[in-house]
């Protein structure tokens, strides 16, 4: 079996690392923060305390990280990228979620040294991370795509061939698009059922029995009723990823006004519950926002 490295443990990262190793891939990991290195290790992963170190003897490096910096800095930019170990042969696989022109350039940099690239970013959060069952959008060569697609196959219940270098990415941001929309409409319409008083597990009920029903109904929001905002996805996260689509969109000379509302409203949701909060908490910020309009 192909000999993986693994760069980025967090929420998403850590467990996709694990799955790797449970079906029998050489994982070996590399993070900042040392306890979910420690974790993986008693799972049966490797340790790499160099980026050096990490690259050397593996065929695929995989990266789950916050943001287009972050990727940038671990790839290409960094004293410490990569790029700098890579050998010709060794295919990169991006998972984080990222800019497409950003992902086009480390292909291009990649391209030069005789190294794969392609972006595969994912969707299904943390649960879909623990159970293996992310949807993964991969652009690139399509046949790297197929050389690694037994690895996405251990990570992914959906994994679909987009298209060129960047179509993950694009791909990833309509997405988005869709689940800031979805979840943000979603939560004024409880919003407005709490103010009037009605049991809002009801509304759900109801709300899911029509054409109103939707994933985050039937997954999200018993959780947002409770008051559970406990991170699967990060707000900040999902504000990156608007701010993504908003740019995309700048580029090519689309407006794209309800989007351009909802990350003012998401941006305001960072400023006063932090980027640490489950992005579901939009339903708290609106609560605040109508209680703050009735005094």
């Amino acid at each position: 079996m192909k000999k993986i490295a693994f760069i980025g443990l967090g929420i998403m990262g850590k467990p996709m690392a694990g799955n790797l190793v449970r079906a029998g891939y050489d994982v070996t990991v590399f993070d900042l923060v040392e306890q979910p290195v420690e974790e993986l290790i008693r799972q049966g992963a490797k340790r790499a305390k160099t980026v050096e170190q990490l690259i050397e003897g593996n065929e695929i490096v995989i990266t789950m990280l916050p943001n287009s910096p972050h990727v940038k800095t671990a790839l290409t930019d960094g004293a410490e990228a990569v790029i700098h170990y890579a050998a010709p042969g060794t295919i990169v696989i991006d998972m984080s979620s990222i800019s497409p022109n950003v992902t086009k350039e480390i292909h291009h940099a990649f391209q030069e040294k005789g190294v794969g690239f392609i972006d595969a970013p994912v969707s299904g959060g943390r649960v879909g991370a623990e159970a293996g069952t992310l949807s993964i959008m991969v652009g690139g060569e399509r046949h790297y795509f197929s050389e690694v697609k037994d690895i996405l196959d251990v990570l992914g219940g959906r994994v679909m061939y987009m298209g060129g270098s960047g179509a993950g990415q694009t791909t990833k941001i309509c997405n988005q698009i869709m689940v800031a929309g979805t979840v943000t409409t979603m939560s004024e319409a409880l919003a407005v059922a709490k103010k009037e008083g009605l049991d809002l597990y009801h509304v759900r009920d109801v709300l899911q029995s029509g054409g109103a029903n939707c994933w985050h109904l039937e997954h999200k929001a018993a959780g947002m009723i409770a008051g559970d905002y406990s991170p699967s996805f990060k707000a900040e996260l999902l504000l990156k990823d608007v701010r993504l689509a908003v740019d995309k969109a700048r580029e090519e000379g689309l407006e794209l006004p309800l989007l351009r509302k909802i990350e003012e409203m998401f941006a305001r949701l960072v400023d006063h519950y932090g980027g640490g909060i489950d992005y579901t908490a939009i339903f708290q910020q609106i609560c605040d926002d109508f209680e703050q309009a009735a005094k």
